[in-house]
């Protein structure tokens, strides 16, 4: 980029705002004036804001919700234990992050994705590093302007420049690792890390072990609230006569008092609730197998409930070719997993890091379906873990069948239930987001604010000449 330098800090808050919506950029306390572009003009001329005593701590995150729900949890936590701190994300604009970081309460600030495609050798990846140069030159503006104490990667193609950025800024750099087996970026990323959050210990032996922390996967806060299956089961199926007592108040609060709690759950304890889910998108393999047994199922069953996510790519197809049923909840999506989570006697999902996660904390048994379509077959990976805890059976998308799916949900219901809730529970980390809080607060505080740092108007001549 050839800039005038007395234009320069204009042209740079225009690049660093390029590629945001107006409607993912809400004024917060981070910016005086309510301008997010302000202090980025000010920091590319070399007038860097004063620093603000409150710690401040810059997020990566991106892609899918895996890499988004942790860092919004974290953030959550963060704010949690320190009331003043500033925080802030970078995402990309075309993905989840976009909606879900500013509706969870934060600034998000957007950078073009930088991926490799697959294979490596892919024409389509010759202009890889001129996009990383972008996206690092956008980070370094935006590192600029926010002087973070930290910085944290949870995931996707944006931790990358965000990360590398850090580096550059000489600001200390957190990943956190929600698989059992991390991908290329952050085995990389993690050499420098100061510090490595990782899911599951066996992630440790891809890592320099004296870095890493087993923290368990940051979940969503909505799960850590109990609800009784009686009041969860309502939710979904209000028409069911021994649960009928149970309010629509007090399910939509997820509150029932003590008596109705017991005597519900004692009347709802012959109901077998399965909830399947295939992610945002939906599973194309498990919503067809499902489709093919699920009316059978329920006929042969008649105390068996099914709460069907069937993704927003599914849902219209599915809903024809299924119709109706009393004993059948079909969504595109579960806006309260929780619910969902607390009516489930099993649940049958994708093997997603983020998913094992909640299911080990939520203490519920689980048949896992990987899906093989992950970059370095992370899902198999989690899924060999949930199984050996005990947690989890798994099932191969290749062997997947109405068959195979019907004969193994009813194996898993006539087995011992209650064993594979205790050993998922033993698994589990609940206070992940909490613990890793504590220890990125503690970074951030040791970490002093780098005023002899990158300097965009030197940069700026450089490009002139």
């Amino acid at each position: 980029f050839v800039l005038e330098e007395r234009e320069g800090g204009a042209a740079m808050a225009w690049m660093c705002s390029l590629h945001c919506s107006p409607s993912i950029r809400p004024p917060i306390h981070a910016f005086s004036g309510g301008d997010p572009a302000a202090p980025l003009a000010n920091c590319v001329t070399g007038n860097c804001p004063s620093s603000p005593a409150s710690l401040r701590v810059m997020f990566a995150a991106g892609g899918t919700a895996g890499h988004v729900f942790p860092a919004i949890a974290i953030a959550d936590a963060l704010k949690q234990l320190h009331p003043s701190i500033q925080l802030q994300f970078v995402g990309t604009k075309d993905r989840l992050e976009s909606t879900l970081v500013p509706n969870s309460g934060y600034f998000i600030h957007c950078i073009p994705a930088v991926g490799i495609c697959r294979p490596f050798f892919s024409l389509k990846n010759l202009l890889f590093p001129f996009h990383l140069l972008v996206s690092v030159w956008m980070c370094l503006a935006l590192l600029r302007a926010f002087q973070p104490h930290f910085v944290v990667g949870t995931g996707g193609y944006v931790s990358v420049p965000l990360c590398i950025s850090g580096l550059l800024f000489r600001c200390p750099i957190a990943i956190q690792e929600q698989n059992a087996f991390p991908g290329l970026a952050n085995r990389a990323l993690g050499i420098f890390a100061a510090k490595i959050f990782v899911a599951f210990s066996v992630a440790v032996s891809s890592f320099p072990k004296d870095k890493c922390e087993v923290s368990g996967n940051p979940i969503r806060s909505a799960l850590l609230r109990r609800v009784s299956k009686a009041v969860a089961f309502s939710h979904f199926f209000p028409k069911f006569p021994s649960c009928s007592d149970v309010t629509s108040d007090q399910t939509a609060l997820g509150y029932t008092d003590e008596n109705s709690k017991h005597s519900n759950d004692e009347r709802c304890g012959s109901a077998e609730v399965i909830l399947v889910l295939g992610g945002s998108l939906g599973a194309k393999s498990i919503n067809m197998a499902l489709t093919d047994m699920a009316l059978q199922m329920l006929d042969t069953n008649p105390n068996r409930y099914l709460i069907w996510q069937t993704g927003s790519k599914y849902y219209e197809e599915i809903v024809m070719l299924i119709g109706k049923h009393p004993r059948l909840f079909i969504t595109e999506f579960v806006n309260h997993i929780e619910l969902a989570y607390s009516a489930a006697d099993l649940v049958v999902a994708r093997s997603g890091a983020i998913t094992c996660s909640e299911l080990l904390v939520m203490g519920k048994p689980s048949i896992l379906v990987p899906s093989g379509n992950v970059a370095e077959d992370h899902q198999m990976k989690n899924a060999i873990f949930m199984l050996e805890a005990g947690a989890a059976k798994v099932l191969a998308d290749t062997d997947l069948n109405s068959a195979s799916l019907q004969d193994i949900i009813n194996e898993v219901l006539g087995s011992d239930l209650k064993s594979m809730c205790r050993k998922a529970l033993a698994a589990a980390i609940p206070d992940a987001a909490l613990n890793i809080a504590r220890e990125v607060s503690k970074l951030a505080k040791r970490s002093p604010l780098q005023k002899k740092c990158f300097s965009f108007p030197n940069l700026l001549r450089l490009t002139k000449e």
